[in-house]
């Protein structure tokens, strides 16, 4: 301040720096006066949410006692309605290969397992209808003619008129897509690897990318619907035979926007959380409904190059053409849902996080006390609870998830005594 009164009265001369020393005095005003009131009021709002999350020790008597949990999960979906829309229960999820569909094929899983739903089911794999058909008489298992279908969530080729013969007339469709060639190289050492398919099995254990790009005349089987390796996304999707030997975009985009008519939402696997939250929040579900927990996540390097991804875009045209047109699709999606989507996918990572780290300790540890995770209802979610059984839900994998389901809608396919499990089928 005396260097301001200085400058001041030494008149015209200083007046510059003056001007300048008032400035730099305002700024320093507002960064330690103004600021901090208009940032902390956020903070102490994430603060309260993230205090609103606690773990409870329980005994025998309390009740959230496992025993009683049925109480709080039908207290729970009667608060869970009167805070949002009633739930979407019909549900055809499109799981494509090798996108993280493994994923959200158990948070529909739970959902279904929860309510009591009726899943569409392989007859005979756990997790696979058919990899080059649409569901069929043939392939999938028969419930009573009086009940009725309410979601289809494992791997099958899309047709839609062979979805809308089995589900009711208001199902929600989803799919999901992902990078075309982080894709193709996740099926390569999937399949390769861990399944051995005969046409992968024969490249080089080195650098098998590079020769199957180079050579896929070669490598590739003669039928397209045989190979997880070329625009198998398409594949899926069920896009015509014709399309996977053109390159003339006037004749694939009416087929994509069918597609788009057709699909609520295509997820994108590079923007998982993301996709969570629209998914949740187009099928009005809560968010406990689509919390995940990370499992076999890839453990490989992959030796690829430049030209990899170049020759990559040459050999799979059609699911390039396929991403980039649901990635517009699902950003303008996420243009249109207001300034609080950010706010609630930040928060969404921030839970599941919590409910894994949770999760983890608790299914370890299974010596009493029984614990439950529970979080207060707010601007994002009605009242949330989780206990040991659910983390336990939480933790299968979508061929346990798989056997689980059928064994409950058909008893009689439960395996007796010691007898094996039915096999996960192999190709």
């Amino acid at each position: 301040m005396p260097l301001i009164y200085i400058s001041y009265l030494k008149g015209r001369k200083f007046k510059k720096y003056w001007t300048w020393l008032l400035l730099i005095m305002s700024a320093i005003f507002i960064i330690h006066f103004i600021s901090p009131s208009l940032f902390t009021g956020e903070c102490q709002t994430k603060q309260r949410i993230i205090s609103d999350w606690s773990i409870i020790t329980v005994d025998d008597d309390n009740e959230f006692n496992s025993n009683n949990f049925s109480l709080i999960s039908d207290s729970f979906l009667a608060s869970r309605r009167q805070f949002m829309k009633e739930e979407i229960r019909h549900v055809a999820f499109l799981k494509v290969h090798k996108t993280g569909s493994s994923t959200v094929t158990s948070i529909i899983q739970r959902f279904g397992w929860a309510r009591q739903l009726n899943f569409i089911l392989p007859a005979t794999s756990p997790n696979l209808f058919s990899q080059n058909e649409s569901i069929t008489t043939n392939n999938i298992l028969h419930i009573d003619k009086d009940e009725t279908y309410d979601i289809l969530c494992n791997h099958v080729i899309y047709n839609k008129q062979a979805f809308q013969k089995y589900l009711p007339p208001d199902t929600v469709y989803i799919g999901i897509v992902r990078d075309p060639f982080d894709q193709f190289v996740s099926s390569v050492y999937y399949y390769k690897y861990r399944w051995s398919v005969p046409y992968l099995a024969r490249l080089p254990i080195r650098y098998p990318i590079k020769y199957l790009l180079e050579n896929p005349n070669q490598y590739e089987p003669k039928n397209y619907q045989n190979s997880f390796t070329k625009s198998r996304m398409s594949v899926d999707f069920g896009l015509p035979e014709e399309l996977f030997h053109t390159t003339d975009k006037n004749k694939i985009l009416p087929y994509l926007r069918k597609l788009h008519s057709e699909f609520k939402l295509v997820m994108i696997k590079e923007y998982f959380d993301e996709s969570l939250i629209l998914l949740r929040r187009i099928l009005n579900w809560n968010m406990k409904d689509i919390l995940y927990i990370i499992k076999n996540s890839s453990k490989y390097v992959p030796l690829r190059s430049y030209r990899d991804r170049y020759l990559h875009k040459q050999h799979s045209f059609l699911d390039y053409c396929l991403y980039n047109f649901f990635v517009r699709i699902f950003w303008k999606r996420v243009r249109q849902q207001g300034e609080d989507f950010h706010a609630e996918v930040s928060y969404f990572r921030q839970l599941r996080s919590a409910v894994e780290d949770f999760c983890s300790e608790v299914v370890k540890k299974s010596a009493l006390p029984v614990q439950v995770f529970e979080a207060k209802e707010n601007e994002f979610h009605s009242y949330i609870v989780i206990n040991k059984e659910e983390c336990v839900l939480l933790s299968m994998d979508e061929v346990e998830f798989s056997n689980k389901l059928k064994w409950r809608q058909f008893p009689h396919l439960r395996p007796m005594g010691n007898q094996r499990r039915h096999p996960r089928k192999r190709w």
